[in-house]
């Protein structure tokens, strides 16, 4: 229950700030787009983590940073080194079911350039995240894992992996 509450409040926060412009949203993302080195400085901006497992191979799992605000900072597969920093594009809040759906939009950074986009969605309890490629179009799709994600107080605090 405490988990519920949780949520729709975070859904509240992000209904304000999806009502800045879009001019606004894109001048202040690349403003901030934070390079390889600075990832180690927004780890102490972290607010929780989720940790997801892809649809069809399990064994392919994904871990991504929000801060306090619910916005994505960077992802990270298990087994990779470093983490890749996210840019955010755009949201889309709707609240038009049982549940508001959150819908973000991000572009992975990788080397400076954009390496795929990342479709991150929250509805209710389930979160889901969109991989698309940059070079192919192949599309990777996720969701949370609950067991490794949800804890007492929320979303973990701690890194997936």
């Amino acid at each position: 229950m405490c988990l519920s509450f949780l949520l729709l409040l975070n859904c509240s926060d992000k209904k304000k700030t999806s009502e800045t412009s879009e001019t606004e949203t894109t001048a202040t993302v690349k403003d901030s787009i934070p390079t390889k080195d600075a990832v180690k400085e927004i780890d102490a901006v972290v607010s929780h983590y989720i940790c997801y497992t892809n649809d069809k191979k399990p064994s392919l799992e994904l871990s991504i940073a929000f801060n306090a605000a619910g916005n994505a900072l960077f992802a990270k597969y298990k087994g990779q080194q470093d983490s890749i920093p996210l840019q955010n594009v755009k949201e889309d809040f709707k609240n038009d079911g049982a549940y508001p759906t959150i819908t973000q939009l991000y572009e992975e950074i990788y080397n400076g350039k954009k390496n795929g986009t990342y479709e991150l969605t929250h509805a209710g309890n389930w979160d889901y995240a969109k991989y698309t490629r940059q070079k192919d179009g192949k599309v990777f799709l996720f969701t949370i894992n609950h067991d490794l994600t949800v804890t007492g107080n929320g979303y973990r605090e701690t890194p997936c992996f």
